[in-house]
């Protein structure tokens, strides 16, 4: 199956689970920002929210040692976020789409099994449903993702403990 023909294919099916679920569980993407990153922080990660590698914006940006890893958020539009995901493969080693637990489907597995991409489920909890693939060969530098995260990680120690 063609790139163009999986993405209308999630298109489709996106648009027929819309019309019969409804939108009763939109949640914004920002609530699953924190929940993300404790479990990043809890598992060492080091990471910076909406990098920009090139000109594309990526909602997370993660490292550990030598591995770089990119998070596309997605509530509803989820074929976009297979797209940016797998779009996202080209400037790091490892590359996921994270959803609510809700809008993960027996379909939606099948479709990201079909890509380089891993797919997180988002609750209470954050949970990996499919493993990612490592990019062989990324169009930019890892340095270049390493600054990028070096250079926006903020510094949460209180102002009263900074003095």
């Amino acid at each position: 199956m063609s790139t163009e023909d999986l993405i209308q294919t999630i298109q489709a099916e996106e648009s027929k689970a819309t019309t019969s679920a409804g939108d009763d569980f939109y949640i914004p993407e920002k609530y699953q920002l924190g929940i993300l990153t404790d479990y990043l922080t809890t598992h060492d990660l080091e990471y910076t929210t909406e990098g920009r590698v090139f000109c594309y914006p990526i909602d997370i940006l993660c490292a550990r040692r030598e591995t770089t890893v990119a998070i596309e958020m997605k509530s509803d539009k989820v074929s976009r976020g297979i797209e940016q995901a797998w779009r996202n493969t080209d400037f790091v080693d490892f590359s996921y789409l994270a959803v609510w637990e809700e809008r993960v489907t027996d379909s939606l597995v099948e479709r990201v099994e079909e890509t380089p991409v891993g797919l997180f489920s988002i609750s209470e909890n954050v949970n990996q449903v499919c493993a990612p693939q490592k990019t062989g060969e990324q169009l930019c530098s890892r340095d270049i993702v390493f600054n990028l995260i070096e250079d926006n990680v903020r510094d949460d120690t209180p102002i009263q403990q900074s003095e």
